[in-house]
């Protein structure tokens, strides 16, 4: 794992992203150039100096659609990536959507900028895009390699919870090659490590008193294997803090809270511009959002509703409302899928995720930032810090329009999933920084464009 400005990405999924970026790059810029000399009328083909500029934006432009469209089919999740190997049903797809998008682009900026394509030249590149992807795409295994082990000291609840998260989380580069207890081992932890040729040795048991552990996990980190406890490993590979690891020291002696002015106005002038920017490009649909959501259905345009913020203070949010004036006569509860309380508009905008756009005004107000732990309502709030440990430290930074747990987990409606997206929330908060920011709203490009985790 790579550490960018406190925040932990996959050394091999940017090896991957590179790698194919340069293949798709350079394949695009030969196969134009081969093309173009070859469909060139005889005496016309123009000197390989003047069509530098032309081959290296077609190669450009190539690249940047093409891994954008599968970064679409999370074909940059490695584990789906290594499937669709054998399928090629999304690569296939992907590469019919890039074509489109590419050959439509060409098609338009002739007529509006001074750029004559040879003839051949986009079919050219087309075709070397797609050799260098399917090249990388073939030899996956070979630039990330087989997945890194990882052998768990423990065998009990804490184990097995590890176990399953890297399962469901660790997208297929990591694989867990042993659950062990040190006091029911035949042979020394170091000696077990090293015969499953273990690259991680983390430190998962429910009890180790009695066991003579510490001397064995620092052999194994003389070995050169990483050793971690579990909430340091979740934190560092899977990018989530789990809460049943979690102890108040973790995060007391953490110098990552610690918060500078400079960083804190920083974050703020970020909110303010992307908050800004939102606004000016969605006032005139928004407009018409309003109208349709007035004809739809009786009652206001916009719902205001009570969340907390920052420090557990409470602050009044605004949405476009997407449901019934009699949605919560009964009382608060969680939404849930297809809920009747929904309106026709209220259930597009909700998928969407339109009905969240005048946050944006929350935004420059002050009470929420643009990234952040989606705020809640008081009720279950104080229902949740009774019944999930640590709930409250989400107060510890401003709520924010999208977050780290938004694009990371689904949309909960229970405690079960509360707890769940707490993890990830606890991350930010202990990593949170612009870098991770930007990260995420782009990321929540991608959600919205396909409406996943709405209801």
């Amino acid at each position: 794992m790579l550490r960018v400005f406190h925040h932990y990405f996959s050394a091999k999924k940017l090896t991957f992203f590179l790698a194919e970026s340069s293949a798709i790059a350079l394949a695009c810029v030969m196969g134009a150039a081969a093309c173009a000399a070859l469909f060139a009328p005889a005496g016309t083909q123009p000197p390989l100096s003047e069509m530098w500029p032309t081959l290296l934006g077609l190669g450009a432009a190539f690249v940047v659609t093409f891994q954008f469209t599968l970064y679409l089919l999370d074909l940059y999740d490695l584990r789906i990536a290594a499937e669709d190997r054998e399928r090629g049903y999304r690569f296939l797809k992907a590469a019919g959507v890039t074509a489109m998008v590419a050959g439509g682009v060409m098609l338009v900026v002739p007529l509006v900028l001074p750029v004559a394509l040879p003839p051949g030249t986009l079919l050219g590149g087309a075709m070397g895009a797609l050799a260098g992807t399917l090249m990388v795409r073939v030899s996956i295994r070979a630039l990330v390699g087989a997945p890194d082990t990882v052998l768990l000291v423990g065998d009990g609840l804490k184990a097995r919870a590890v176990a399953s998260a890297i399962e469901a989380g660790g997208e297929g580069s990591y694989r867990v090659v042993g659950m062990v207890d040190p006091r029911k081992a035949n042979e020394p932890l170091e000696q077990l490590a090293s015969r499953l040729n273990a690259s991680y040795v983390v430190q998962a048991a429910d009890d180790m008193r009695g066991a003579n552990w510490v001397e064995s996990l620092l052999s194994c980190r003389l070995q050169g294997r990483r050793v971690y406890e579990a909430a340091g490993f979740c934190e560092r590979v899977l990018r989530r803090i789990p809460v049943q690891f979690l102890r108040a020291s973790d995060f007391a002696f953490a110098d990552e809270l610690t918060v500078s002015p400079l960083r804190r106005a920083l974050k703020r002038a970020f909110d303010i511009l992307v908050a800004s920017v939102l606004l000016m490009l969605a006032a005139p649909f928004l407009l018409v959002v309003a109208v349709a959501i007035k004809l739809d259905s009786r009652g206001p345009i916009f719902y205001r509703q009570e969340r907390t913020g920052l420090a557990g203070r409470s602050f009044h949010l605004w949405k476009f409302r997407s449901m019934r004036t009699d949605a919560e006569k009964n009382g608060a509860v969680w939404a849930r899928a297809n809920d009747d309380r929904v309106t026709r508009v209220g259930r597009f905008i909700r998928r969407t995720r339109i009905d969240e756009i005048p946050q944006v005004f929350n935004v420059l107000m002050g009470e929420m930032s643009f990234v952040g732990p989606r705020p809640e309502r008081p009720v279950f709030v104080e229902q949740l810090k009774q019944q999930i440990p640590f709930y409250g430290l989400r107060e510890a930074v401003k709520p924010g329009l999208t977050g780290w747990a938004q694009i990371r987990y689904p949309y909960g409606a229970s405690v079960e999933d509360a707890r769940n997206k707490l993890e990830f929330d606890l991350y930010y908060v202990k990593n949170g920084s612009l870098f991770l920011d930007v990260g995420i709203i782009f990321h929540t490009v991608r959600h919205v464009l396909l409406g996943r985790g709405a209801r």
